[in-house]
């Protein structure tokens, strides 16, 4: 099987992969002005067909990966690690020399092990405090 990496992302496929692992469709103008919003968007394909997306917002300085998404037949081949890896290349050729940058981002539960696998590291609350989420519900 051959994947392809590709640098865009429509509504359709968004709200197919999340629905692919149980997760919530979003509403469509929500979703395109989230994609449109992305610094770096990626999804990886076959026979035309999408398995995988990842996206990234940020301003240069800080990157934060967010909608990390195999669909769950494709899954355990190395694909979320292709779709990370191509971010991090795109940050690091964003990222001018002598500059530094950091790319964050927040694991669901249980896929610790995977992002660690991928070069990212547990951050120590001992140095940062704990992440903080406020969700917003109407």
């Amino acid at each position: 099987m051959e994947y392809k990496i590709e640098n865009n992302l429509n509504v359709q496929e968004y709200n197919l992969l999340r629905k692919s692992v149980g997760w919530d469709s979003k509403d469509i103008n929500l979703v395109e002005e989230a994609i449109k919003s992305s610094i770096i968007i990626k999804k990886v394909t076959i026979n035309n067909s999408t398995i995988g997306m990842a996206r990234a917002i940020g301003d240069g300085i800080y990157y934060f990966i967010v909608d990390v998404v195999v669909d769950p037949k494709y899954q355990k081949k190395g694909i979320g690690k292709m779709l990370i890896e191509s971010i991090v290349r795109d940050v690091e050729n964003r990222t001018n020399d002598g500059q530094k940058c950091s790319i964050n981002l927040v694991s669901m539960k249980g896929k610790e092990e995977f992002y660690e696998k991928c070069g990212f590291r547990k951050i120590s609350f001992d140095y940062t405090g704990y992440g903080m989420i406020r969700r917003i519900e109407k």
